[in-house]
């Protein structure tokens, strides 16, 4: 006999847990309903107090493409006949991430045994998003499963591709900057001391440029090593803080402020949560249950805030519409756009308008920006490097002048 730890809901609501002692999972299920208890998770106590499940657990990550490629494949299974704990056995075999093998190995064991889909699903918050979490149960309680696995592959469709434009925004900066970091400080520490020699030789005072180029030369070879340990120092505390919660706030809330980023970022906010609230109302979730879910799966701090006033003012039975318009996250068009979608009764295809329009704003800003950010690199990169030459030249010429 197991011990099993469960935790589920009684006849009156309530949320219950405790421990159970079985053979297999599937008979804890049976007492609990037995007892008029509705199991919401259920797992041996030692695997449950280790987060884990066959050794993966709670906090095991995959990334958004294997994900996706899972729901995708599972879906065309399920809607091809196949039953879902044959489907999940077909994509463990087949897949080729490790930790998504496994998991999908204990997931498939859960569902043998007698539970719910997507309450295995919950156990994996950081592999699968409440958002899908919502779609499987409604699917499983409907009985279209692959319709909602199906809807869920083109909102993870979405995620992704908007994730990807992001990225590419970012990164050609970043890499630019960084290549133009490099180019410099080569300067400065290989071909500049050897300038310096050549200069010195000839036994006059260096300009003030000259002079200025020259020192930084030495400072970066004198200090070269604490400068490396400085700045991986401060690279490794820095990355550890913006994966924190308080540092990807704080990242959030600048990059929204920022000149040229506050407004990419503005837009593929709302798109995302146009994008998600969509998914889950055409999906028969309630508006409430999906401005919570919202909240959670829209991955940025300052539309989080937005989205915590914004659930309870239409708790208490406010117009969505009305109270976006308050705020000021909100875009002018998607807050009439929204609100035309309440009035007519069709906010869910309003809400797919709204995701679309933004989307594609967001794909050409990205293009607008990288346009207008690669002259403005150049510029500086070739401007330093220019001054660098020209400083360092600057005594040649003026011995040249002086010769005549």
């Amino acid at each position: 006999m197991a011990e099993f730890i469960y935790e589920g809901v009684d006849r009156n609501g309530k949320v219950t847990s405790g421990k159970l002692e079985g053979t297999a999972e599937g008979d804890i299920r049976v007492a609990l309903r037995n007892m008029g208890v509705r199991p919401k998770k259920i797992a041996p106590a030692r695997s449950l107090m280790m987060g884990s499940a066959g050794g993966i657990g709670g906090g095991a990550r995959v990334p958004l493409v294997d994900v996706l490629t899972f729901i995708r494949q599972l879906q065309v299974l399920i809607s091809s006949g196949v039953p879902l704990v044959q489907s999940l056995e077909i994509l463990a075999e087949q897949a080729s991430n490790k930790v998504l093998k496994v998991v999908t190995l204990a997931i498939k064991d859960k569902v043998a045994a007698g539970a719910y889909f997507w309450e295995t699903l919950v156990l994996y918050p950081l592999i699968f998003p409440k958002l899908g979490v919502a779609l499987v149960r409604a699917g499983e309680a409907s009985g279209s499963l692959d319709v909602m696995l199906k809807r869920l592959t083109r909102y993870l469709e979405d995620t992704d591709r908007l994730q990807r434009t992001m990225k590419s925004a970012m990164m050609y900066p970043v890499i630019v900057v960084t290549i133009g970091i490099v180019v410099v400080t080569g300067m400065l520490a290989f071909v500049i001391p050897k300038f310096e020699e050549l200069l010195t030789s000839a036994g006059k005072e260096l300009p003030a440029p000259t002079q200025f180029v020259v020192n930084l030369s030495h400072f970066l070879v004198n200090n070269g090593i604490f400068l490396l340990v400085g700045a991986a120092v401060v690279g490794f505390l820095g990355t550890n803080y913006l994966r924190s919660k308080e540092g990807k706030a704080f990242r959030d809330r600048l990059l929204f402020r920022a000149p040229l980023f506050g407004s990419l970022m503005q837009k593929a906010g709302i798109a995302r949560f146009s994008r998600t609230m969509n998914t889950l109302l055409v999906s028969g979730v309630t508006l409430l249950d999906a401005i919570d879910i919202c909240r959670n799966t829209v991955d940025n701090a300052v539309l989080e805030d937005a989205i915590a006033g914004i659930r309870a003012e239409v708790e208490a039975g406010k117009a969505l519409g009305s109270v976006i318009s308050r705020i000021d996250v909100f875009p002018r068009m998607a807050v009439q756009m929204i609100s035309v979608g309440e009035s007519t009764g069709a906010l869910d295809r309003m809400l797919e308008k709204v995701a679309d329009f933004y989307e594609m704003e967001v794909e050409t800003t990205v293009g607008g920006l990288t346009k207008l950010i690669e002259p403005i690199v150049l510029v500086v990169l070739g401007g330093t490097v220019g001054g660098i030459l020209i400083a360092m030249y600057l005594p040649i010429f003026q011995m040249a002048g002086g010769a005549d």
